[in-house]
């Protein structure tokens, strides 16, 4: 009831943000001189056209390589205004229905994949019914974690179930022309509670496979669930990325750190009012602090 509730006054909100023109106030002065790297998981493909769309008249859309070059060489000169850099998380099967999108639009989106998951009938363990289990489950040390999900939802990590929630191989390549795939990690743990041996194995072990299954150089990474601490910056770093995608939210600029970019997460259902509110990110903020005010009462 307290997730629906919060979707609820998520969309009033849209709604009221909309009517008072604050997406207009945000493109045209807060955007001018940022980029806003928008965050999906598995967003439906009628949607995601619908905000290409609008996107595609009112921002203009580069890579996720260009603005990190543009940091690294701290000159933003190459870099349009109201620029918007597109990245998918996860690497869900269900991406590949984007492809078409991808190429009519011409752009080139990041997607980041776990690569224990992509190319098997492995299941995201974040994917199990219960939100309320699933975001205690993510306060849990590593090892707890997936002992928890063994006893109470029956997952495990290297289990082949029946159906396949993520992307294979061949789709991947099918996709690469009009796809930048980056690292997720392997399993998409909760770093910060991993020791130090399975976070390298998660962040370094995920860059080994994916190159080794694209043959491609990785030089981008995502934090899953956006958590991060020093040491898996260390750890990045030391793994030869150039970049990590966060999920702080805001907008980039010449002086972000490229290896905490800010992100502009985005309801992977949202309608255009709702769309357009987020790209303000005021509903993600009021979602952020109820959800975790919630938290704190239930707790």
């Amino acid at each position: 009831m307290p997730y629906r509730l919060t979707n609820f006054a998520k969309t009033a909100l849209s709604i009221f943000i909309s009517l008072l023109g604050i997406p207009l106030l945000i493109r045209e002065w807060v955007c001018r001189n940022r980029v806003a790297i928008l965050l999906y998981h598995d967003v439906n493909p009628e949607i995601f056209a619908k905000h290409i769309a609008y996107l595609s008249r009112h921002y203009a859309i580069i890579s996720l390589d260009t603005l990190v070059s543009a940091i690294y060489n701290k000159d933003f000169s190459e870099i349009p205004q109201k620029s918007i850099v597109i990245t998918i998380d996860d690497g869900h099967a269900g991406n590949v229905t984007l492809l078409p999108i991808f190429k009519q639009y011409r752009i080139y989106p990041t997607i980041y994949v776990c690569t224990q998951i992509i190319n098997t009938h492995r299941h995201f363990w974040f994917r199990i019914p219960e939100r309320s289990k699933k975001e205690r489950l993510k306060k849990l040390p590593n090892v707890e974690r997936l002992t928890r999900l063994k006893q109470e939802s029956d997952f495990e990590p290297k289990k082949e179930y029946q159906d396949r929630q993520a992307l294979n191989i061949d789709e991947m390549k099918k996709m690469m022309q009009d796809v930048d795939f980056q690292p997720h990690t392997q399993f998409h743990p909760i770093l910060p509670h991993c020791t130090e041996t399975e976070c390298k194995q998660e962040i370094l072990g995920s860059k080994v496979d994916l190159e080794k299954f694209l043959g491609i150089e990785c030089l981008h990474f995502s934090y899953p669930n956006g958590d991060y601490t020093e040491r898996e910056i260390e750890i990045v770093k030391a793994g030869g990325f150039r970049s990590a995608r966060t999920t702080d939210i805001g907008w980039n600029n010449i002086e972000t750190s490229p290896y905490k970019l800010k992100a502009m997460p985005i309801s992977d259902d949202a309608g255009l009012i709702r769309f357009r509110a987020e790209l303000t990110t005021i509903p993600q903020r009021f979602g952020k602090w109820v959800n975790s005010l919630l938290w704190r009462i239930t707790n």
